[in-house]
């Protein structure tokens, strides 16, 4: 860059900036915290429009950002494996880590790269943020609640070992049933009718089973007070994942994205609960990433699906998925690819000629992520619905 840079080293409640000159001379260096007085102070020692360079550090940069963007100063906001990947040599070398000379660091870095760093150009999208932090709650929610139906499974076998096709993954009627059952004989008690009435195609099962001696009978009564803690959680989280993917729709809508989210699901495999992760993970405009090719090529980094290659002299090693980006989105595209095998014949196709070459399931699924995230591209960047076509995207001889 021809002007003046300044690296920004975040941390928790303070940043250390360094201005760097066009000739890589320094200008001026300081610590500040968040204080508007030493915030002042920073904004007094930038000139006009100076960019700004910092590493993503969570929610401690938002602070920062936003300051210096709201005062005119564009900021470049890097992730920090590239921005150790573009230090300058002599930094990288020397191996020393002190806040001034991470600062100094990301000021070089802005002055040899900044004219190719204008994809990492920090704006606020509060809106499409907020999907994007539901999602990530949602996945949180989500993980908690499949640990707790395995642990209230674990308890249902130990209290009742024959019933073993009683599933409360597959039934949300059976944990409400189970709830209120007071006791054994309570159980043993209700009516077939009853029973069919909570349990629809196992009842007549359950009902069978309870005219015979219960293996863990003696237990039943001290283990049920557990399971039913574990089912009024389970209650708790389902009703929460509900209230998250309402959320998740309004602030959709709110975003203005709800359009591209119909476009999304216009795709075989994206759902309703999907496609909002995977739209909020993507810039709004994708021709700003440059050609179509080229826009699917870098999505298909920023979600971390891109393939790594590790060779090295005679060494070759295997190719296997980064996994370097957006850990929701990439978990929602593989849910997509999953059900796109049950719903759409070429894929479907397509998975099946990976088995038949020896590939395993998570493998063969993540070739059809690729297909379905160059699909999500190309309908984004045409902003029209998916259309089946026979002349689909193959994948080139290094995406295998």
């Amino acid at each position: 860059m021809k002007t003046p840079t300044c690296g920004l080293d975040v941390a928790s409640s303070s940043a250390c900036a360094c201005l760097l000159s066009a000739e890589a001379a320094v200008i001026a260096t300081g610590t500040f915290t968040t204080s508007p007085a030493d915030l002042q102070k920073l904004l007094k020692l930038l000139p006009p429009k100076t960019p700004v360079f910092l590493e993503s550090t969570g929610r401690y940069h938002q602070f920062w950002a936003r300051e210096l963007t709201a005062a005119g100063h564009p900021v470049y906001l890097l992730n920090a494996l590239l921005a150790k990947r573009l230090q300058p040599a002599a930094s990288a070398l020397r191996q020393n880590k002190t806040d001034p000379g991470d600062a100094r660091n990301l000021a070089e870095t802005g002055r040899l790269h900044g004219d190719q760093l204008v994809s990492s150009l920090w704006r606020e999208d509060p809106a499409n943020d907020a999907t994007r932090v539901l999602a990530r709650t949602r996945a949180r929610q989500r993980a908690l609640l499949t640990q707790t139906l395995q642990a209230a499974q674990d308890l249902l076998g130990r209290i009742l070992p024959e019933g073993t096709f009683l599933n409360l993954a597959q039934s949300e009627r059976l944990t409400s049933f189970l709830l209120t059952i007071r006791n054994l004989s309570h159980l043993r008690g209700l009516r077939l009718a009853t029973l069919e009435k909570h349990l629809g195609t196992h009842a007549e099962a359950l009902h069978r089973l309870l005219r015979n001696p219960l293996n863990a009978a003696a237990s039943f009564d001290h283990l049920l007070p557990a399971l039913h803690e574990e089912l009024r959680q389970i209650e708790s989280l389902r009703a929460g994942q509900k209230r998250l993917d309402e959320a998740i729709e309004e602030s959709t809508t709110a975003s203005g994205r709800a359009e591209q989210v119909r476009q999304a699901r216009t795709i075989p495999g994206i759902g309703l609960k999907t496609a909002p992760v995977l739209v909020a993970a993507l810039p709004r405009d994708l021709r700003v990433l440059g050609p179509k090719r080229e826009a699917q090529r870098k999505i298909q980094a920023l979600l971390g699906c891109d393939p790594r290659t590790r060779e090295s002299g005679q060494f070759r090693g295997r190719k296997r998925m980064t996994k370097r980006g957006d850990p929701v989105a990439r978990t929602a595209l593989f849910q997509a690819a999953s059900c796109a095998i049950i719903h759409d014949e070429k894929l479907k196709a397509h998975y099946q000629r990976e088995k038949a070459q020896g590939k395993a399931h998570r493998v063969a699924v993540s070739h059809v992520m690729r297909r379905v995230l160059w699909r999500l591209v190309a309908v984004l960047y045409e902003a029209k619905d998916f259309i089946q076509t026979t002349d689909e995207i193959t994948p080139s001889a290094t995406q295998n």
